[in-house]
């Protein structure tokens, strides 16, 4: 007759259903942690943004460098925050800029490599394509 327990095979089955339910939580997870970074890395950007347009307006001209306006008589933004993306990596800015840009800015992404503005990086220019 059929004794009380499982089978091995409802234990298995049990054990795969687990597993695609933790990689599938863990994916969500991980998803959710990127898109914070992406949102943290453009609000960063926008204040950059706002500092290097307060910058040229008082000197007409537009700084070398985003650290240059940690420093000075009157900083524009804190210098005990560094300027990082949402993965801790400095940001790359230039100027003039592309594409008629008065400066460019980007993040290197969550891969951490400069693919001038495409695969993960984020262009200030550029809208996330959410």
């Amino acid at each position: 007759g059929h004794r009380g327990g499982f089978s091995l095979l409802e234990l298995m089955l049990v054990l795969a259903i687990i597993g695609v339910l933790t990689a599938v939580a863990a994916w969500s997870v991980f998803g959710q942690g990127e898109r914070a970074k992406r949102k943290a890395t453009r609000a960063s950007m926008a204040i950059i943004k706002n500092a290097l347009e307060q910058y040229h307006l008082d000197k007409s001209a537009w700084p070398t460098s985003i650290v240059a306006l940690q420093s000075g008589a009157t900083p524009y933004l804190e210098a005990s925050k560094p300027l990082v993306d949402g993965w801790n990596q400095p940001f790359l800015y230039q100027t003039p800029g592309s594409n008629g840009h008065e400066f460019d800015l980007f993040s290197k992404g969550g891969n951490g490599q400069f693919e001038n503005g495409g695969g993960d990086d984020v262009d200030f220019w550029k809208p996330d394509s959410e």
